[in-house]
């Protein structure tokens, strides 16, 4: 059992953002055509995944008159059938041009985090988030989605237990703990060879402040 002292916040999403960014720098320009391991999206149309998913919960809280639902914006798709999203990187940059979407769309949910009054609430349909919250959705799809792109390349990856644990007691506080954050992670979002094919959501329902001493 492994207990971290601490919240998720701005700095944590930044340190999630780098070390992704470090590990997908490994995938060849031509590599975002393939199939990420375990979905039936593209490694391209994964990060452009996660790029909505960065911006849109920047978009929670980034604005002063609270609404219920997303952000409406028109999405888009690159192609008939396939997945609908904002953000799409620009293909003939190959890696780098990934690399820099995900530096500018994630820097807006770490500023917007680090900026936002501690009692301003987006909406999620698995509980309306406050700042703590949304930092650990953001790390949590991005460091998953990671291991997705590069298991696509045979690439071995973890998120490093500092990152992973903070967001397990956020969002999925009653999830099966072990000595391994990480191997905890995929347990809860069915992405092991026992949980695989389990439904799961996470809980990101905002937490009352801790009264003043």
């Amino acid at each position: 059992m492994v207990t971290l002292i601490g919240i998720p916040d701005s700095s944590l999403v930044s340190a999630a953002l780098e070390h992704a960014r470090a590990s997908l720098r490994q995938v060849p320009d031509d590599g975002w055509v393939l199939q990420a391991s375990g979905l039936e999206w593209t490694c391209r149309e994964t990060i452009a995944h996660v790029l909505d998913d960065l911006g849109s919960y920047a978009m929670q809280l980034s604005g002063i008159h609270r609404r219920e639902g997303w952000t409406p914006l028109m999405e888009f798709s690159p192609g008939p059938g396939r997945i609908a999203c904002m953000f799409w990187p620009e293909e003939a940059g190959g890696t780098r041009a990934v690399l820099d979407c995900l530096d500018a769309v994630g820097g807006l949910l770490v500023a917007v985090i680090a900026s936002a009054p501690a009692d301003r609430i987006g909406w999620h349909p698995y509980g309306n988030p406050d700042r703590s919250a949304l930092a650990a959705m953001g790390i949590v799809e991005l460091v998953l989605h990671t291991s997705d792109i590069l298991g696509a390349h045979h690439i071995d990856y973890r998120a490093p237990a500092e990152l992973v644990a903070p967001c397990l007691d956020r969002i999925f506080a009653h999830a099966e703990r072990t000595d391994d954050p990480w191997q905890d992670l995929l347990a809860a979002t069915g992405r092991t060879p026992d949980s695989r094919g389990h439904a799961w959501r996470w809980d990101s329902t905002a937490k009352p402040a801790p009264p003043s001493a």
